[in-house]
């Protein structure tokens, strides 16, 4: 992997890891809401009320939605965070993966969650579409890393063409 493209790689993984605790910080500030059966700041009126308020917003009836989150920008940050250590060279492209796994599950779910929103539960929370977006931003990235990623193996794994006999 080139140079350049490794800083671009670098700093894609930085996003990424920072993009994912802003994740866990929207997923615990829902969450508290959630577990208190209390308001939280919603910017579209009572949206995240009414969203918090319904039996839809947990999953399997039990689990709260914003758990799913936190649970789910955890495992991204901890997976972009083991790519920055020392391990990064060797496992770097199954952490990659992962994170794809990850954020792949991640954009599934939001999707679903968004579509309960407006037409099971008939309310918009706010934190719910920023963190979809976040996700969807994440996925895009996690891409982008891997596509890279992928590269630059393919490059530095390119079998060399054999000598024309004669010739040094």
């Amino acid at each position: 992997m080139c140079m350049a493209q490794e800083k671009t790689n670098t700093l894609v993984n930085r996003i990424i890891f920072v993009l994912s605790l802003l994740g866990i910080a929207m997923a615990v500030y829902v969450l508290q809401g959630w577990l208190r059966q209390s308001s939280i700041l919603c910017f579209t009126g009572g949206g995240c009320d009414i969203v918090r308020k319904s039996p839809a917003s947990y999953l399997f009836g039990v689990i709260p939605v914003p758990a799913v989150g936190l649970i789910g920008y955890s495992i991204l940050a901890i997976l972009a965070f083991l790519r920055t250590t020392k391990l990064a060279n060797r496992y770097s492209l199954i952490a990659i993966r992962a994170m794809l796994g990850m954020a792949t599950f991640g954009v599934l779910f939001v999707s679903w969650f968004t579509y309960t929103e407006i037409f099971v539960i008939k309310g918009i929370c706010t934190w719910c579409v920023i963190s979809a977006v976040n996700m969807i931003i994440i996925f895009f990235l996690t891409l982008m890393s891997l596509r890279d990623r992928s590269d630059g193996e393919a490059i530095s794994q390119k079998p060399r063409s054999p000598r024309p006999s004669g010739s040094r």
